[in-house]
């Protein structure tokens, strides 16, 4: 892709090209003039040179009120640094406003990879369950009912799908976002066209973070074992404690620092290893912002998943505790529900974070002049 934010109506022969991403904006050049006021620092710009002619004299001078000019806003968001309430309602309007990229895009995503999930669902309940879930069976000594904890083993291995599947759309989505923020309503096909030659360098990168965490957290495990083989039990449960303290820590704060890569990835077309070095940077001293907004979302997202996803947890574990063709309706039911409610909260997931990439350029590296160069040429563009 090419280095800033092309408008998505085209050059100058009005060809339609993609918008695109670049790199950090270069450094201005001093020409002597007064640069433009950036946006925080709202006014007129007073003169470059000294004040032509001759001073007034006498008592003080009034001022009228200062010219606070709107940010303009071709799209779901103003182009100004960015509150809670615009990247909250940009990821609304840009639902709203384009509902077959956003919501159609993810229920499609969700419902084909429902198909090799309830596939691993059912081999695996068939190991674990051959006769069914005994919800009647007696409790552990810790109170648990030993077949529904098999359970929790079950779903992360059936899930492996969908996880690659979230990840396919959330690259999707992140495109889809860019172009609301420009005005552009953009089709689901021209969505895959965009994201098709990302789609390996995304998956690289959430390998490769995956990847990095486990080697983290074997390299924890490692330690306790050694401290438990040579220094005692006890101590070696106070490191496990302390480790599974730091590890929790280090987990959200890398979460956060790392959860601009993705966009950076896939609009400004770098590799996994450059775009998380570009996440860094731009989440640098912002990390309470971040973190903040990104933990308000999952929770307005996890709420409606956990209150409407209800009827999907009932026929699942309707399926688990029954055998067969009914338990296979039950699942194939729970696997459909689930992939509705996915798809219904992953759009304003993904559109915060789309925006959040946004609004972090704009702050840090004056994206917004870019953007507004680009909706002026998309607005003086033949139609």
């Amino acid at each position: 892709m090419s280095d800033g934010w092309v408008s998505p109506s085209g050059g100058p022969n009005g060809t339609g090209e993609q918008p695109a991403y670049g790199t950090q904006a270069p450094p201005q050049q001093h020409t002597g003039e007064r640069p433009p006021p950036q946006y925080g620092a709202y006014g007129p710009v007073p003169p470059a040179g000294p004040p032509q002619g001759p001073p007034m004299s006498g008592g003080p001078q009034y001022r009228g009120p200062q010219f606070r000019p709107m940010a303009p806003k071709p799209g779901v968001v103003p182009l100004r640094p960015l509150t809670l309430g615009d990247i909250f309602g940009g990821a609304f309007a840009t639902i709203r406003g384009n509902p077959a990229a956003t919501l159609g895009l993810a229920l499609i995503v969700h419902l084909i990879v429902a198909v090799p999930t309830l596939v691993i669902t059912l081999l695996l309940k068939r190991v674990v369950f051959p006769h069914g879930l005994d919800l009647s069976s007696n409790s552990d000594a810790g109170g648990s009912n030993p077949d529904l904890l098999k359970i929790d083993l079950i779903a992360p291995a059936a899930q492996i799908f969908t996880y690659i599947g979230s990840i396919v759309l959330a690259g999707m989505l992140i495109v889809v976002v860019s172009d609301a923020v420009l005005g552009r309503r953009i089709s689901m096909r021209e969505t895959w066209t965009r994201i098709r030659p990302r789609l390996w360098p995304l998956l690289g990168l959430t390998l490769l973070l995956a990847v990095l965490g486990l080697v983290v957290v074997a390299v924890a495990v490692g330690i306790v074992v050694l401290a438990a083989l040579t220094v005692g039990t006890v101590l070696a449960v106070i490191l496990g404690i302390l480790l599974g303290i730091g590890l929790v820590v280090g987990a959200i704060l890398l979460s956060v620092r790392l959860m601009l890569a993705s966009p950076a990835l896939v609009l400004e077309g770098i590799g996994p290893v450059p775009a998380i070095k570009r996440s860094w940077a731009l989440t640098r001293r912002s990390f309470w912002r971040l973190f903040g907004i990104s933990i308000l979302a999952s929770l307005v997202a996890g709420v409606v998943s956990s209150v409407v996803g209800v009827p999907g947890s009932l026929l699942n574990l309707g399926g688990y505790s029954t055998d067969g063709v009914a338990s296979v309706l039950l699942l194939i039911g729970g696997q459909l529900w689930s992939a509705v409610v996915t798809a219904a909260v992953a759009p304003f997931v993904t559109g915060t974070t789309g925006l959040l990439y946004i609004d972090q350029r704009m702050r840090k590296e004056g994206l917004d002049v870019t953007l507004m160069s680009a909706a002026a040429s998309r607005d003086d563009a033949p139609r």
